[in-house]
């Protein structure tokens, strides 16, 4: 019969034990190595961690303070309405026949103009002398010193009426008294009659009123010569011999009633020139005035 033998040894190696077990083991006793050491002693230090802090100075700027609003975008949806319109289909029977032309007329109403024909006549104006006047109109002529000051616009008719018997006046007579009024108003210098110079009208921008319009009448030669014409005197005369105007400046501007008008212009190239005449007729209306002048016959 075997025994079991437990043999336990404690071994020291340094500061612990060795525990020996066996099991199964004989009954004799084993050897064992006993191991003593020297105690040394054995310094440990202790390391403590010191942690000291560094200090740096950092400059803070403070501003003021605004109060920032953000808003909450939200997505919103909006439905665009749109009008459909449905067509509701009818079923109709439909009858399909053979074709046949058939003509339609397209009234249309058109009205037309009636057309008359009236016969219209346009002639040239011209200048139509009359003879045989019962009334004769005498003026005499007398030579003033005109003195220019600030014009007003009043007419005044210098009318004088001569009533003459035609049956107790001879002919001869008649003319007689032609002769001495052409003489009475003949200047006292000769002037000879000139196609040189033409005489200009035109109306002026001052609008006319109560029958009265403002005409400027100017002289030049026909065939632009730069030099200038040295007017003496003009002379404007109504055809029915109511009104008798003159004037000695380089222009003749005067406000007259509207109406026809004997124009007659005397001036000179120069002091040693001989002395020249131009005479015309003057249309005179409330928009423009025109003058034609009288050529001289050539002979």
């Amino acid at each position: 019969m075997n025994r079991k033998t437990v043999f336990v040894g404690l071994t020291r190696f340094g500061t612990g034990l060795l525990l020996l077990s066996g099991l199964d083991r004989p009954a004799l006793a084993a050897e064992v190595t006993v191991t003593r050491t020297n105690w040394n002693e054995r310094w440990i230090t202790n390391v403590v961690e010191v942690r000291m802090p560094v200090n740096r100075f950092v400059n803070q700027y403070r501003t003021n303070w605004v109060e920032q609003v953000r808003e909450q975008v939200v997505s919103v949806y909006a439905t665009n309405w749109a009008v459909r319109t449905l067509t509701n289909r009818v079923a109709v029977n439909a009858v399909l026949t053979n074709f046949v032309e058939a003509y339609h007329t397209n009234w249309q109403t058109v009205q037309a103009t009636r057309i008359v024909p009236v016969e219209m006549v346009q002639t040239n104006f011209v200048d139509v002398p009359r003879t045989n006047w019962a009334t004769l109109n005498v003026t005499n002529w007398n030579t003033i010193v005109v003195m220019k000051t600030n014009w007003i616009a009043q007419p005044v008719t210098n009318t004088v009426q001569i009533d003459l018997i035609a049956s107790r006046l001879p002919a001869s007579d008649v003319g007689a008294v032609k002769e001495a009024v052409k003489e009475t108003a003949a200047p006292q210098a000769a002037a000879i009659p000139t196609d040189a110079v033409l005489l200009d009208a035109a109306r002026t921008e001052r609008p006319a009123g109560n029958n009265l319009a403002e005409v400027r009448l100017t002289v030049r030669w026909a065939s632009g010569a730069p030099a200038g014409f040295q007017v003496q005197h003009w002379r404007v005369e109504r055809l029915d011999g109511a009104i008798l105007c003159f004037g000695q400046d380089q222009e003749f501007k005067r406000e007259l009633p509207v109406g026809e008008y004997k124009v007659e212009v005397r001036g000179q190239q120069d002091e040693k020139s001989p002395l020249l005449v131009a005479r015309g007729t003057l249309s005179l209306t409330a928009k423009e005035a025109v003058v034609k002048q009288k050529m001289v016959a050539k002979r």
